[in-house]
């Protein structure tokens, strides 16, 4: 059974970040969603071994899924970046909206 948070969590992931990675012949993939909250993904297909995943993972993904009421950490297998660089880049893009189109509901 998929609790209400993973169903939030697929709805971002397949309108909000799926298709832009799919134009570059990459994705992402779900590995779970904790009962804490913390969402584990693993990029896919040309995204594995893109030299701009990092990049990715904190301006295109975890910008999208830190919102979702319920999570409380976003990771991606393989990109590794330090706590005061996330927040740095949360200060620099909060007044930018995350959401292609209107955001999930």
């Amino acid at each position: 059974m998929i609790d209400d948070l993973t169903t939030t969590v697929i709805e971002v992931l397949d309108t909000q970040v799926r298709p832009l990675l799919a134009v570059h012949g990459g994705g992402v993939e779900l590995i779970e969603v904790t009962p804490a909250g913390e969402v584990r993904l693993e990029y896919q297909g040309a995204c594995r071994g893109c030299a701009l995943k990092s990049t990715t993972y904190v301006l295109g993904i975890r910008q999208k899924l830190m919102p979702v009421p319920g999570v409380t950490e976003v990771t991606v297998e393989g990109v590794r970046l330090s706590r005061a660089a996330l927040e740095r880049a949360a200060r620099m893009y909060a007044s930018y909206s995350p959401w292609v189109g209107a955001p999930p509901t």
